[in-house]
């Protein structure tokens, strides 16, 4: 198992479409960091904020996808790229999904959902309570970086065993987010509660994806078989699911 069979879930890699590369130039400069590594797939994941410039349609985000790899593949860059969103918590979000707004992850059942930074805890639990009872395969990113659920273990713990999915960002176990998300991050794996590591990348100097010296880092934090499992194992499962 190398980096080279990453599959990064979390993405911001099209252009002009959220905080992310403001064009194909810079897509592609973060596509290189990428292939310069040999990994050879990604989800663009772009931020689906509602009543925000940041919030793309499915169409657009297909049509931006289309766009970047027929630009990559003029320019020999090998990457490919697989549709998703990173949809923010927000009430309408029941009524959205089942208006199929929103893209899943790849051609899978599974959303990205991206819990609210300031807002309280328990409305996203029930939300999330309700749309595992619904049958609805969410994957809830980056809860180490969220200051109301790093205290909130117990009802995460909860939602999981009922089926929720959690993603941790690489660059939180790497202390790029501070000693508190690295601790969070680690406890969550600790206890088996993740199930994805990805970069959530932005671009070439914002939280891009890991080099090799930082793959090994995170192989020594966590074990090799740990390492395969959330990046390289699952992501693939994922990505071979089939709505």
């Amino acid at each position: 198992m190398s980096l080279s069979d990453f599959i990064d879930i979390h993405t911001h890699i099209l252009p002009g479409i959220d905080d992310g590369p403001q064009n194909l130039e810079e897509s592609a400069a973060l596509a290189r960091c990428y292939t310069d590594m040999g990994i050879t797939q990604v989800i663009a994941t772009s931020h689906y904020i509602p009543g925000t410039a940041w919030a793309a349609s499915s169409q657009l985000i297909l049509e931006k996808i289309a766009e970047l790899q027929g630009y990559l593949q003029r320019n020999s860059i090998p990457l490919a790229i697989f549709p998703g969103m990173e949809i923010a918590y927000h009430k309408k979000l029941q009524e959205h999904l089942e208006t199929q707004t929103f893209l899943p992850l790849g051609t899978s059942f599974h959303y990205l959902l991206e819990p609210s930074f300031t807002d309280s805890a328990e409305a996203l639990f029930h939300c999330l309570d309700q749309l595992l009872e619904q049958g609805r395969k969410i994957i809830l990113a980056h809860p180490e970086r969220i200051p109301g659920l790093r205290e909130m273990r117990n009802p995460i713990d909860q939602l999981v065993r009922q089926g929720l999915k959690i993603q941790i960002n690489t660059g939180s176990l790497l202390g790029k987010f501070g000693a508190e998300s690295k601790h969070v991050g680690l406890q969550f794996i600790e206890s088996n509660c993740v199930h994805y590591l990805a970069s959530d990348a932005h671009g070439v100097n914002s939280r891009r994806p890991p080099t090799g010296e930082e793959w090994s880092q995170l192989g020594i934090i966590l074990g090799i078989d740990v390492l395969e499992q959330l990046c390289c194992i699952n992501p693939a499962q994922l990505l071979a699911e089939k709505e």
